[in-house]
């Protein structure tokens, strides 16, 4: 029997509620569904017929530690989804802006690292922005990301300078339509669109992750905003098992806000085949090796 090895860390043994609609539509297709630890020494990585990380969601705080795990299993020639190259380039935000170069519409997005930190005052006085949202250019699940009154900001502001201890700080501004119109996330599963969610943080709240109670339900996606995500997919030079486009939609237009190739939640129990199209996907992926 085939094995499939499902990626967590160990505050979520037995995987998120999305993540558990897999284990038995893989069973199904005959094959053997394994939760590990991505940092459990004693896994034999090699033993397995397919990785997939799922939700190993504390990578962030031990990204050397993650990369040489990342490392090992490519040197063992582990059959990983998504591939260690596109993990590796999705680990920092500043993928952004090589996607905006070509041709994706990104929110505002400009990068402060220790070189130019000085210059932070003015380019908030240039743009003119009164809030602005600032998070790690290497960092997930809303990790040190912070809405602050740019009155409050100045070039060794703790808020900064947190940050910059371990990695560059990406600045936007922040975007009335989180609040008033809400996020959305579309899921696409082999590079085809699955489903799409639509999420809208809770009262006082600008986080839209589930763990800050934000409100998410099934978005029937017009036909345009599935072309415009799928074309941003078409840029990346690989195969992918699974990606979630996260982003807000102004004018009727689709905008990028983070790109998720890692360890995305998937939203499977809001599309009734969605899971199932994850299992038959990777299937294949793993027949073809």
């Amino acid at each position: 029997m085939k094995k499939v090895a499902l990626v967590t860390y160990n505050r979520l043994l037995q995987l998120n509620s999305s993540d558990q609609l897999l284990i038995e539509p893989f069973r199904k297709q005959g094959y053997q569904p394994i939760i590990v630890r991505w940092d459990d020494k004693n896994v034999c990585w090699e033993d397995f017929d397919l990785v997939i990380l799922r939700s190993c969601w504390d990578y962030h705080y031990r990204i050397s530690q993650f990369i040489e795990w990342l490392d090992k299993l490519e040197s063992l020639k582990v059959n990983l989804w998504n591939p260690v190259r596109i993990i590796k380039w999705n680990i920092d935000k500043k993928y952004l802006f090589e996607l905006e170069k070509k041709g994706v519409s990104i929110v505002p997005t400009f990068l402060i690292n220790k070189k130019n930190v000085q210059n932070i005052k003015s380019l908030l006085e240039i743009k003119g922005w009164e809030e602005i949202i600032i998070k790690p250019s290497v960092g997930a699940s809303s990790y040190k990301i912070k809405r602050i009154n740019t009155e409050k900001i100045y070039p060794d502001s703790p808020e900064i300078t947190n940050i910059l201890i371990h990695s560059d700080v990406i600045i936007q501004p922040f975007m009335e339509e989180i609040i008033n119109k809400g996020e959305y996330s579309f899921i696409f599963i082999d590079k085809k669109f699955s489903h799409a969610i639509h999420k809208f943080p809770k009262k006082g709240e600008f986080r839209s992750q589930f763990e800050y109670g934000s409100k998410e339900v099934l978005y029937e996606s017009k036909l345009q905003y599935i072309k415009e995500t799928q074309k941003i997919l078409e840029i990346i030079d690989s195969s992918l098992l699974y990606a979630r486009i996260d982003g807000l939609i102004i004018d009727h237009q689709f905008y990028l806000m983070e790109l998720e190739l890692i360890e995305p939640y998937l939203y499977f129990k809001f599309e009734q085949m969605s899971a199932q199209k994850f299992v038959e996907a990777t299937c294949s992926m793993i027949d073809k090796v």
